[in-house]
């Protein structure tokens, strides 16, 4: 493998091999000088460094428009999907045992992305068109067309050019909002060579598709080029419509979580502390489509709450509203309740988030009067404490919330 072809790969595990040198990722910046606030995939390319599914180079850029090989788009693919595996990858005669992306090709072949050809290469140094890299995605994912295959790629104005092998996978993929055409559309380029910009685009998409990557900001212009479906719309152009409502059925358990944070939060029995929460596993319907993706965000309380004929107090989350896609909706969901408590050691405290009023009890109830030198950070409650000789303690398991009623969803928010 030449120089140049190693410098340019993405690997596996948030690394970039570069001649035989493995830079970690924490080395690696979310930001490039060659993505400008204007380039139009900026904010796929960002998205998945800050996750430390893609990297750039040492010297601080990123290469957009360079081309990727079959051999780096495996090492993409295993870095960003854990598929299952379901077939033995073969020994291709063009790949060694000690070739870079050996490891990689193995599990994008076992994981159902990438196949040989019928005389047992893999050509790992051939770059990589536009139509393959979106097939490897459709096939890799599970994903098969739900409507006409002829209606779906009737949104690209080059269609005749989709080689028979990619009609029913790019239909799929676009059904599933995985294609994103720069500059034009409804211009799919399917036979073009895909760059570093187009792939880091179909990835970022893959993972909204599983819920796990929150959908594009609304207002960025880099939605303008995703490709949304939507059944008996004209072909030609954007459609940046949601599709029909679905239901999130009542009793729906959504795993949720304190934003960027797995901690611990101390409050008042009696106090109400205004807060919000993000979602930390995607909800699917039994299609398998994502109705709340990761990182949605839900708007809500920590309110005191009166169990009859008991003197315990506790405390439950109850949320006001849920906003998935950039759209905000009214939900009536809220948490189990937790009871208030006297048996709390500083230990315990380490890095949670507390309200002044919970830091005045817990110094009595724990003779530390420092108490705040150990805690994360005070935040907000009103003062209507009714208890001066326990706290509520709210674990982040505490805090996942069932819906009370049924929650209807767009399944693609309008951009």
């Amino acid at each position: 493998m030449n120089l140049s072809a190693k410098t340019t790969a993405f690997v596996a595990l948030g690394t970039l091999a570069i001649a035989g040198v493995a830079l970690p990722a924490n080395a690696q910046n979310a930001q490039f000088s060659d993505v400008g606030s204007n380039y139009w995939a900026r904010p796929f390319i960002e998205n998945l460094a800050s996750e430390q599914i893609i990297a750039g180079f040492p010297d601080g850029t990123f290469k957009p428009d360079q081309p990727v090989t079959r051999a780096q788009f495996a090492a993409i693919v295993r870095n960003a999907f854990n598929q299952p595996h379901g077939r033995t990858a073969p020994r291709f005669s063009d790949v060694s045992a000690n070739y870079w992306a050996n490891a990689a090709i193995a599990d994008a072949y076992s994981q159902g992305f990438l196949s040989g050809y019928p005389n047992g290469v893999f050509q790992p140094e051939t770059q990589i068109p536009r139509v393959q890299a979106l097939v490897a995605l459709a096939n890799g994912l599970n994903y098969s067309p739900q409507g006409s295959v002829n209606e779906v790629l009737g949104r690209y104005r080059d269609a005749g050019q989709i080689p028979g092998y990619g009609q029913s996978p790019v239909a799929a993929a676009t059904e599933n909002r995985l294609v994103v055409n720069y500059p034009n559309v409804d211009t799919l380029q399917p036979q073009r060579t895909a760059t570093r910009a187009d792939v880091a685009a179909f990835i970022y998409q893959a993972l909204v598709a599983q819920g796990r990557m929150p959908a594009l900001q609304a207002g960025l212009s880099a939605n303008n080029y995703i490709v949304d479906y939507t059944p008996g719309t004209a072909s030609g152009g954007n459609n940046n419509t949601a599709t029909s409502p679905r239901l999130v059925a009542n009793g729906t358990r959504l795993e949720v979580r304190y934003p960027n944070a797995d901690i611990d939060i101390v409050v008042a029995p009696g106090q109400t502390v205004a807060t919000s929460l993000q979602t930390t596993q995607p909800v699917l319907n039994r299609q398998g489509q994502v109705l709340i993706p990761v990182g949605s965000t839900v708007q809500g309380r920590i309110v005191p709450v009166e169990i009859r004929g008991s003197s315990v107090t506790a405390a439950k989350f109850v949320a006001d509203s849920l906003t998935v896609n950039g759209r905000t909706y009214n939900v009536n969901a809220e948490s189990s309740a937790i009871a208030a408590t006297n048996s709390v050691t500083s230990g315990t405290l380490q890095g949670a988030l507390i309200t002044g009023a919970a830091e005045s009890i817990l110094t009595t109830i724990t003779g530390n009067r420092t108490i705040g030198s150990i805690v994360g950070a005070i935040i907000t409650g009103d003062n209507q404490t009714t208890s001066n000789s326990a706290v509520v303690v709210i674990r982040p398991s505490d805090l996942d919330l069932t819906l009370r009623s049924d929650l209807t969803v767009d399944a693609i928010a309008s951009n």
